[in-house]
């Protein structure tokens, strides 16, 4: 077994986070401009006519601007809520390949060989990366799903 040193493993982890950050950033500038900023446009301005009314009791206009908010609100809710699940399945997924491997291994690093320790930190590597994988497929049906809320 080829030892890869410890640097190696997590430059190829920060590498596989920066790729899945990468994929999630690209994801939410798309739902911005697909849908949020027209969303962000249509309350602004329902906001604004809500400010026409002269005459009317602040509580009133208050009450308006509220509920102009309220469309937005829920998208950015719905995208939160959305992403959370992504990051909550990710870190589930990467313990589980590390629970598998702490089963096969030990629980005790420092009874590992060097050879068992840099076995042990390319398949983790190798598991995250998939979860990786599998998470950013997952983008685009988060995607579809958000815009069904709307």
């Amino acid at each position: 077994i080829e030892e890869l040193p410890f640097s190696a493993v997590i430059s190829d982890m920060e590498a596989t986070q920066e790729r899945v950050r990468k994929a999630v950033d690209q994801m939410v500038l798309e739902v911005d401009k697909d849908y949020l900023r027209g969303m962000q446009k249509a309350m602004f301005n329902c906001s604004a006519r809500c400010c026409d009314d002269r005459k009317g009791p602040r509580e009133a206009i208050e009450s308006c601007i509220e509920q102009c908010n309220l469309p937005m609100m829920k998208a950015q809710r719905v995208l939160e809520a959305e992403l959370t699940q992504l990051q909550s399945s990710l870190s589930r997924c990467a313990m589980t390949g590390y629970d598998k491997l702490m089963a096969q291994y030990g629980p005790d690093h420092s009874k590992y060989s060097a050879a068992d320790r840099s076995a042990f930190d390319k398949n983790l590597e190798q598991h995250v990366s998939l979860c990786a994988d599998e998470h950013v497929k997952q983008l685009a049906d988060i995607k579809k799903r958000f815009a069904k809320s709307l």
